[in-house]
Parts: C-alpha cells; structure tokens; sequence
C-alpha cells in the first residue's frame, strides 16, 4: 500500500503516545467497542446531570407545541413555519408516544445525542489519530460548553452533532475502501448519500459538512503522490460526487421549503457587521459560550495541534486528522457569515453545534502533540476546570434566557390547588416576559399541567386550526367574551400599558374582585372571581 494511503488507513499503528515499541504488537486491553460506549456514557451522563432544573424558554415551547400535534397536523404546520426542524419535531412526537412529558424528558434525547456523538468523536479519532487521541477527543467534546448546553435543550443540536460525526466517519471509510479497491465501497457511499439527506432534513445548515468534505476530498487528492495515490483518492472524490448530487437533489424542494420561512423564524436574528460582537461570537460563544479563558486555551490547542501535526516528522500520521477537522471548524460559518453579509441575518452561534465533535478533535491533537499521556491528561483537567463554571451556569434555575417559567407555573399550580374543590377557572394569556410580542400561550405549552382544565379567554383560532406554532390570539384592547360557567379568571404574564388593565376594568365593572395577586419575576399572577353578594 503507498505510504500516503497508509496515513489514511492505519494512524493507530503511529500515535506518537502509543506506549508500544516499533514492530511490536499492541495488545489491548479491553475490547475495541468498550472505550468509545463508556466515553459515550460518560458524555450523555455529564449533559443529563441537573438538565431538570433550567426552566424551559421559547424555542423548548416550541418544540413542545410541535411536537403535541398529530403527524398530519405537523406537516401541515411545517408547511407553513418551522419546516427546518420538522423532522426532529416528528421524532419528538415519537418519543413521547413512549415516555410522558416532562422538561427532564424534553431534555433526555438530546443528553443521548451527545453520549452517541461523543463514542464516535472516539471511533473517529481513533481511524485518523490514534486511540488516545480519539479517547481524549470524546472527552474534550463530552465537556465543551456548546456541547453541554445543546445536552440540556429540548431542539436539535445535538443531533446534528450526531449526523456530523457519524457522516465523517462514513466518508473516512468509504475513501479508504475505494483507494484500496476492497470490501464494496458502493454500500459506504450510499450509507454516505443517506446521511447527507438526513443531515439536511435535521437541520439544513447541516449539509455545509458536506462542503467541508469537498474541501477534505481536494487536499486528498493534490496531497497523495505515487503510484495509486492521487489516481485512488481522485477516483474516491468521483464516487462521492455520485451519492452528495443526489442526496442535494432530493434536499432541493425542502431547502426551497424551509427557506421561503426564514422571514417568519430568523426574524430575531440581529445584523451583524465585522467587529467585536462577530469576533465574540465566532471566538467565544459558537463553541465556548460565555467561557473566553476556555476558548483562548481551545483555540491555542488547535493552532499547536495543527501546526505540531504538519510540522513535526513523527505526527505525519495524524494530518488526515487535520485535513478533516479544520474545514469544518472553518468553512460553515464563514459562508454563514458571509451570507448574512450579503443578504439577511443567518448566523447564529448555537447553528454550529455540528462542529464541536472537530473542534474537540482538533483540541485534542494539541492535547496529544507529545508522546507522555500524563501531558495529556494534565491538559485535559484543565479544559475540564474551565469549562466546569459554565456547566454549572447551564444549570442555574433561569439559565434559558433568563427563563422563570418553571417557578411560575408551579405557584400556579400550588394556588388553583388551594381553590375550593370545583371551581371552573379560566386563563387570559398576557405578554410574555421579556417577549411581550408573545404570550404565556409558550409557558402553557411547556408546563401544560399548571394550565390543564382552564378555559382559553384570549383564544381566536387555535395554532392547529391555522398550521403555525401558535394561536391567533385576541388584543389586550378587545373585550372579554362570555364568562358564564366561570368561577375565577386568571391573568398570568407580563403587565403592559393595557394588560391586564383592560381586562381588569371590564370584570371589575361586571362584578368581579381580584382574590390574588403575585409577582414571579416577570409575571403578574392575578385572579379574580365574582364579588358576593347579600
């Protein structure tokens, strides 16, 4: 086999922090499958522990109002909002067809994501830099600050990092398989093609791996020389034009899809222009969150690991670990970015949660650059130092976007426990907190118990009945409709100029009297019920 496909097929056999001596046997010592699933473990447990006690926010209600909603009622939806993320809405559909809803449950897939992208951040590094170095990826990645936090959300994050990894690894296979010309490379291709079209549909910006993959393919093909070199890797970057064009065709009608809603999601998206909030949020927050000393300290990794890896003789091995890592670090959100320049806001940091399984590869060949594995365990103590504050962040009762949803719905509940046995209660939904253009029609969806049994007020035409995440709604300005067969109306949201002023006049004038008045951060839970008389 020529030295070059050999850099590709057999790293293991030249990781610098291999402890064998040259010609000698590795013998391991436990079973290939057991180190990647206990990395996993590891990973998926780091992102559950406490991911119960963050109140839920928008995007989390949102899933949950998708995700209620028969399989025909979602396309129907997703026809006309939130078609990006229709395929993991459906699998949440799924999931809670089997276990009951809970913020904790909402969370848990996404703590199994990041366990399942973690074993195979491992497998991967392992096939392009050696076993310790793919140990020390998953790791790195089971504690990265964007990987922790996308393990205790209830949106599709995770997954994607998932889908990255695993098509990654998928295209690492395949390539050696055609250079080799053995063990029917077509079945890795189409394996390849079907991941491409999944990674699409989970989360479209997922499909720029595939063009990092290109840019991989390219410097393949013009750095292999010799005989079968360049010749093997350019007939490997024709097979993979075969499975992407197609995959890209069938992803065609759903892009157009999904990108004639962006005017109604991406609308919250701010304007950027290059300064120190693009420079923030590309350095800090895409991968590290609020954690700059972590990110110095990653990003210093990946310019040594890189650097180290081209430069020095006895790492040559690893430079397809190099070759992989960087174009996807690099390539997606600089064409994001440029987009946004071009046309609207596109960017958003957490839309890369798909690169942190290379970013944490990319760390660890900084971590693995000498062949003494106390340095690299040493070096990972530290990232697991940094990081730990901004886990414990994600963790803090209102860590979602300042989110208090979870306090204000269990004093809902406590109160309408307290209410004479029987009584009919309705709920006028006021302006979100924070969001006063929304509604607490997003805390109902996200804690449905509090609310359960309550009569709608504000309701016009639910969000099933017009195919979008949520209802057509009354104006704080229009009046109340009939309260017959109500016994206590609950305002519960955010005061404004006219809520619950309004409404509070009309009651007030027909009779009724406020029995309850609470303020949980944000909102005003305020009752009434009809003054008695004689």
């Amino acid at each position: 086999m020529p030295a070059a496909d050999q850099e590709l097929d057999a790293p293991t056999a030249k990781d610098p922090s291999s402890a064998a001596a040259p010609g000698r046997a590795v013998r391991r010592a436990v079973p290939l499958w057991l180190v990647p699933v206990l990395v996993g473990v590891l990973a998926a447990l780091v992102s559950a522990i406490g991911s119960w006690v963050p109140s839920a926010w928008a995007d989390e209600a949102a899933t949950m109002s998708a995700a209620r909603r028969s399989l025909p009622e979602l396309w129907r939806m997703v026809h006309h909002i939130d078609a990006v993320h229709g395929l993991y809405y459906a699998a949440l559909h799924l999931w809670f067809t089997v276990v009951p809803y809970s913020p904790f449950t909402l969370r848990l897939p996404s703590a199994l994501a990041v366990g399942v992208a973690a074993a195979f951040t491992v497998v991967l590094g392992d096939r392009l830099a050696g076993r310790w170095t793919g140990i020390v990826a998953g790791l790195v990645f089971a504690v990265l600050p964007r990987v922790t936090w996308a393990g205790t959300e209830g949106r599709s994050y995770a997954a994607t990092a998932v889908v990255s990894v695993v098509l990654t690894l998928v295209l690492v296979v395949a390539v050696r398989r055609t250079v080799q010309r053995r063990g029917r490379p077509w079945v890795w291709w189409v394996l390849y093609g079907v991941l491409v079209l999944l990674s699409g549909l989970l989360f479209v910006y997922g499909v720029l791996v595939v063009a990092a993959h290109a840019v991989t393919l390219l410097l393949w093909v013009l750095r292999r020389r010799g005989p079968g070199g360049r010749g093997s890797h350019l007939r490997a970057a024709l097979w993979w034009l075969v499975p992407t064009t197609t995959a890209a065709l069938l992803l065609l009608p759903f892009v157009r899809l999904a990108s004639g809603e962006t005017g109604a999601q991406l609308f919250s998206l701010p304007e950027l222009h290059w300064g120190p909030l693009l420079r923030t949020l590309v350095f800090t927050v895409q991968f590290f969150m609020s954690g700059t000393v972590l990110a110095w300290v990653g990003w210093a990794l990946v310019v040594v690991g890189a650097v180290g890896t081209v430069v020095v003789p006895r790492l040559r091995a690893r430079v397809p670990a190099v070759e992989v890592t960087l174009p996807v670090i690099v390539l997606p959100p600089v064409v994001v970015i440029a987009a946004t320049m071009l046309t609207h806001p596109l960017y958003n940091a957490r839309y890369f949660t798909f690169a942190t399984p290379f970013v944490a590869l990319a760390i660890a060949l900084g971590l693995t650059l000498v062949p003494w594995r106390v340095v690299s365990a040493l070096g990972l103590a530290v990232i697991v130092v940094l990081a730990q504050p901004q886990w414990h962040i994600q963790r803090l009762p209102a860590a979602k976007d300042s989110s208090t949803w979870a306090q204000a719905a269990a004093d809902l509940t406590r109160l309408r426990a307290a209410e004479p046995r029987g009584t009919r209660d309705a709920v006028y939904y006021g302006p979100l907190p924070l969001h006063v253009n929304r509604t607490t029609e997003f805390v109902a969806a996200a804690y449905p118990e509090a609310f359960a049994g309550m009569r709608d007020l504000t309701l016009e035409r639910s969000a099933v009945d017009i195919g979008q995440l949520w209802a057509q709604r009354r104006s704080a300005t229009d009046p109340l409709p009939d309260l017959s067969g109500v016994d206590r109306v609950w305002f519960v949201g955010q005061p404004t100029d006219d809520a619950p002023k309004r409404m509070q006049q009309q009651l007030v004038a027909d009779g009724w009297r406020v029995v309850t008045d609470r303020r949980d951060g944000g909102f005003l839970l305020r009752s009434f019920e009809r003054s008695r008389t004689g």
